[in-house]
């Protein structure tokens, strides 16, 4: 459990957080560019000279008035935007600088042997970073990271930057590691769908302090304040393993939605969808001869001004889960929508993310 109480004066901007951050889950720290995400990390690793307050880990204080424990002292394991690897040494190399004493190494939780095997590094061994991708980089600075044995991860936007091919697959490591080893990770980041996928618990900052804070479900809302306007999350199951033109079978509670089997690779967990409610339509009845692969009935909660007057943000009910519409006023005085009434909510299948 990590418990922090701090102020940071830097210039005109000013840090000043207490929060109780949640134990053995990836806690999303999010925000836009310049609101003090970085800075609260780099608190909590000891690395910001002047901070005031306190910073406990499992009631071991880290930073006091009167104690301050070094960064190397703290057991945390810190992987920057850039992989900061050593270029003249190998992957390998890398990987090896910093692990444990052999002695120590066969005690900890995490073997070098299973951190290769989890990021898919044995092809990368003998290269020079040099000779990898930026997504092939950061997955080894992570995994050095990793090999430390640290029992606290802080991720400061390790995927900014790269493509989204790179950015899905670290995201899907970074997920089969916490499952496996119960690590808490803390993680900077100003894109959505990096929070979507991997947080449990959301600080959402605003200009050096705490804006709100809770589960991702229930957080959904702030997140939706993103430039890119309102979105849903909804969390779906395997279907039967049907599937047809690509697209697999997922139960959204008692209905089928259809989705690319390349992005949402099918297995016995359960996945998130983020839904942006621009990619929303309403109906009110079955869609006949549409284009749109995804349609369920629902049921209309209430109504929510949108960014735009000409436009508002449909509240639905699919099942106990809440779906977002971004509907103009002129349908919903021309389907007349009203708080009560079912309706047909369609998105395309690209629309999921």
């Amino acid at each position: 459990m990590l418990h922090v109480d701090i102020e940071l004066q830097r210039g005109d901007f000013r840090l000043q957080l207490a929060h109780q951050f949640a134990a053995h889950k990836v806690t999303a720290i999010f925000g836009p560019s310049g609101c003090g995400k970085s800075t609260l990390l780099r608190s909590i690793a000891g690395l910001e000279p002047g901070l005031r307050g306190t910073v406990c880990w499992q009631n071991n204080i880290w930073h006091a008035q009167e104690r301050i424990v070094k960064t190397e002292q703290r057991g945390i394991a810190l992987v920057f935007q850039q992989p900061h690897l050593f270029t003249t040494k190998t992957v390998e190399a890398n990987l090896r600088y910093g692990m444990p004493r052999a002695s120590v190494l066969k005690a900890c939780a995490m073997q070098f042997e299973d951190i290769i095997e989890l990021l898919s590094l044995q092809p990368f061994m003998q290269r020079k970073p040099a000779q990898l991708s930026g997504g092939q980089q950061q997955r080894v600075a992570i995994a050095r990271a990793l090999l430390s044995q640290p029992q606290l991860l802080l991720l400061d936007e390790p995927m900014n930057g790269l493509d989204q091919a790179a950015k899905s697959q670290i995201m899907a490591d970074l997920k089969r590691i916490q499952q496996r080893f119960a690590l808490p990770i803390l993680l900077v980041s100003h894109h959505v769908d990096e929070v979507v996928q991997l947080a449990d618990e959301v600080v959402i900052m605003r200009e050096g302090k705490l804006l709100s804070t809770g589960t991702l479900q229930q957080q959904v809302g702030q997140l939706s304040l993103h430039d890119e306007g309102p979105l849903s999350v909804l969390s779906i199951s395997p279907g039967d393993n049907n599937q047809k033109d690509g697209l697999l079978a997922w139960q959204l509670g008692q209905q089928t939605l259809w989705l690319p089997t390349t992005g949402l690779p099918a297995n016995s967990d359960s996945k998130r969808l983020l839904v942006w409610a621009r990619d929303v339509s309403l109906a009110t009845g079955p869609l006949k001869n549409t284009s749109l692969n995804n349609q369920v009935r629902a049921q209309i909660v209430g109504f929510e001004r949108a960014q735009h007057d000409a436009e508002m943000v449909v509240e639905l009910a699919v099942g106990e889960q809440q779906l977002r519409a971004l509907v103009t006023k002129a349908s919903i005085e021309r389907l007349n929508l009203r708080a009560g009434y079912c309706v047909y909510a369609a998105f395309k299948a690209a629309a999921l993310h």
